[in-house]
């Protein structure tokens, strides 16, 4: 397959498959982020986080969500930490290094 046709396979098929289970799930409270590449640099993506979700998989969706950018992850898990309080060393030194936002 090409990924055209991985991609038109995805969208159809899986994307809404994906969701479905997704939406089953957090209805159940259960958390659910879900990544698909039918191309390097090429996704689709679900995210279903129920209410208290933890930081593991909020990590997670944002890592998803940075698309390979590191960059955009490490600003997102900065405003995260700083939104929601974190114990990371990582991002402590960053802080400290004048990375605030």
């Amino acid at each position: 397959m090409t990924p055209e046709e991985r991609e038109q396979f995805y969208d159809p098929e899986i994307a809404p498959t994906l969701l479905e289970l997704a939406r089953k799930c957090q209805d159940n409270g259960l958390s659910t982020v879900a990544m698909v590449e039918w191309e390097p640099g090429e996704t689709g993506r679900t995210a279903c986080l129920a209410a208290g979700a933890g930081v593991g998989i909020r990590m997670a969706e944002l890592a998803m969500q940075a698309r390979g950018n590191v960059d955009s992850l490490i600003l997102a898990l900065m405003k995260y930490g700083k939104e929601h309080g974190h114990s990371s060393v990582g991002l402590r030194l960053l802080e400290l290094s004048g990375g605030a936002i």
